[in-house]
């Protein structure tokens, strides 16, 4: 034990330095703690010590929500717990949290496989070798994901081919249930599908027997190519929309079809022989079966009664036709060729037998006058014009033919200084061609494309494109020169390709305003980058009706006329080569050629 007066020299001394520092000391020690700032403690801790945090973490907003929400859970509503029960409440949350999440998840899975419930979904799973457990990881949920769409790929496939294996049970199915079958993939019996909702209940059972007939004895005709060449690929012509046609005629059916047969090779003949076995008695001539494929049921009614009128022995001039026909026109109309529509066929009996020669009939056919018969009484004394003029060029027949449809009957837009668009009628409404020269008419012609290309007063129009695609190639024997094709999409386009081609193409805007025609300049550009116009394309539908150029030069390698002949050599050898172009973008967008 050590002596305090040794250390601190002195009793009183050693005392108050020992016992009374060491005081001071355990004072200024507690003093020291009370001053230090408080150990921060964590979200868990607060939520276990303090009510009010712990009710937060559970997601609650007052003590009754809390305590409700325990008694909801079998738990004490007491306030007072220990830190272990409250942590074993926000672990009853979290749980729950979770397993909405995973409901979550399960619900988005069965609806990716098309199942409505989660026994359907068991049950798949156990067909399948897969684990029957709801709750699955994302590789498990993705790998069934793939086994379903391998299933259903399958499965597709399979069904398509039971449907083309038999398609009379396919067919018998959709009458049945008045709604396609399940896997409704295939074209064919889309367009099946398409014409038995187009016909009416009366006739429901004929159109079953048609499609019944052609599926077990002709299936080339349950086809959706196109069944006439020169119509294109277009609205009702197809072979199953012929035989809906003709499940509509079934009023007048004169054979059963079931009694129908036929060594025809060619589906087009087969379609022809069947229609002449169930309306017929005599010879039809075949460019009339194209009357079952026509859209348009305004044309298509009486081209079918002409069919019918033709079959049963009538003479074609006593039927309701638009134009008057005299016995040789009859006689010329029956052999018009296979490939001609039924209007051509009607221009061809009229042109020929007014006395007309086979170029002119070509040039007509090139102009609405060759699928129109509007104001027929006026155009035959246009027609008979041209047949007392035999020398008359039958290249300048277009070009008079538009004039006088500009002058007699179309109207005039003119667009005002502040833009607005009026309209005047015809500029002569009285045009006649009783007393008219040729070689005046052909001056006025002239004079009307010169006013045509610098008519100011023609507004400025543009539209939409036509949907066809502009095209681009090199000639293999000259690659130094790039062809083009373009679409021409205002009225100020027209009438530039007008006035450098020297033809009348500006007359087409309203046309192409309307949808109607579409304009396309055929255009080739030299190593130099030089760029020449070489042809105007008109189309018309799917079909290209016009191909000139300048100065409304055919494509044949030389000069047709004396208006032509001062082309220079160099033009009019691309003239000549740009038929390979143009063969090209038709192919490309699947257009037709007219006739001529």
């Amino acid at each position: 034990m050590i002596d305090c007066g040794v250390i601190g020299g002195g009793i009183q001394g050693g005392c108050n330095l020992c016992c009374n520092g060491r005081v001071k000391t355990g004072m200024a020690t507690r003093q020291s703690h009370r001053r230090s700032p408080g150990r921060k403690r964590g979200a868990e801790a607060r939520a276990n010590s303090d009510l009010t945090s712990h009710i937060s973490s559970l997601g609650l907003g007052s003590v009754n929500a809390y305590q409700k929400w325990c008694r909801e859970h079998g738990l004490s509503g007491a306030l007072n717990k220990l830190w272990q029960d409250r942590r074993a409440e926000r672990a009853l949350v979290a749980r729950e949290a979770e397993g909405a999440i995973t409901d979550v998840q399960l619900t988005r899975h069965l609806e990716q496989l098309g199942f409505r419930t989660r026994e359907a979904y068991a049950r798949w799973c156990r067909e399948q070798g897969q684990s029957e457990a709801l709750k699955k990881s994302d590789s498990q949920r993705d790998k069934e994901l793939s086994l379903m769409t391998r299933l259903k790929s399958e499965e597709a496939l399979n069904r398509r081919r039971r449907q083309s294996r038999h398609p009379e049970e396919t067919i018998r199915a959709l009458f049945r249930s008045g709604a396609p079958p399940d896997g409704f993939r295939n074209p064919w019996l889309e367009k099946v599908a398409q014409v038995y909702e187009q016909t009416s209940k009366r006739d429901g059972d004929a159109l079953l027997r048609m499609f019944l007939l052609a599926a077990s004895a002709c299936g080339d005709l349950l086809s959706v190519k196109p069944a006439v060449p020169v119509l294109g690929d277009r609205p009702g012509n197809t072979f199953i929309e012929g035989l809906g046609a003709l499940a509509r005629q079934s009023a007048h059916w004169i054979r059963e079809p079931e009694a129908w047969k036929t060594k025809a090779r060619n589906v087009l003949q087969r379609f022809g022989s069947l229609a002449r076995h169930l309306l017929c008695q005599y010879g039809v001539p075949p460019f009339m079966d194209a009357a079952f494929f026509e859209p348009n049921p305004v044309l298509a009614a009486p081209y079918q009664e002409w069919f019918r009128h033709i079959g049963m022995g009538s003479n074609i001039r006593t039927a309701d036709v638009p134009l008057r026909l005299t016995k040789r026109m009859a006689h010329l109309f029956l052999q018009a060729p296979d490939g001609f529509t039924i209007p051509n066929a009607l221009r061809f009996g009229q042109v020929l037998g007014m006395g007309g020669s086979e170029p002119l009939l070509r040039a007509l056919l090139e102009t609405p006058l060759g699928d129109s018969f509007e104001h027929e009484p006026f155009w035959i004394s246009v027609i008979q014009f041209f047949v007392n003029h035999p020398m008359l060029d039958p290249d300048l027949v277009g070009p008079i033919v538009e004039y006088i449809q500009s002058q007699k009957f179309a109207h005039r837009e003119n667009e005002g200084a502040d833009g607005t668009v009026t309209y005047e009628g015809p500029p002569r409404p009285n045009f006649a061609m009783k007393g008219r020269s040729v070689e005046k008419l052909i001056r006025e012609v002239d004079a009307w494309h010169r006013e045509l290309a610098r008519d100011s007063r023609l507004p400025r129009r543009t539209w939409a494109p036509s949907g066809f695609e502009e095209f681009e190639m090199p000639l293999e024997d000259d690659p130094s020169l790039k062809w083009s094709v373009r679409e021409l999409l205002s009225s100020r386009d027209l009438q530039e390709e007008g006035q450098a081609m020297h033809h009348c193409v500006g007359s087409y805007g309203g046309n192409c305003l309307k949808g109607k025609t579409s304009i396309w300049t055929l255009r080739v550009e030299d190593a130099e980058e030089r760029t020449y116009r070489v042809m105007t394309i008109a189309v018309s539908g799917k079909r290209v009706t016009q191909a000139r150029g300048k100065c409304n030069a055919r494509p044949r390698g030389k000069p047709q006329t004396s208006g032509q002949a001062g082309l220079e050599r160099r033009y009019v050898e691309l003239l000549r080569r740009s038929r390979l172009v143009l063969r090209e973008w038709i192919l490309q967008e699947g257009l037709t050629m007219s006739n001529y």
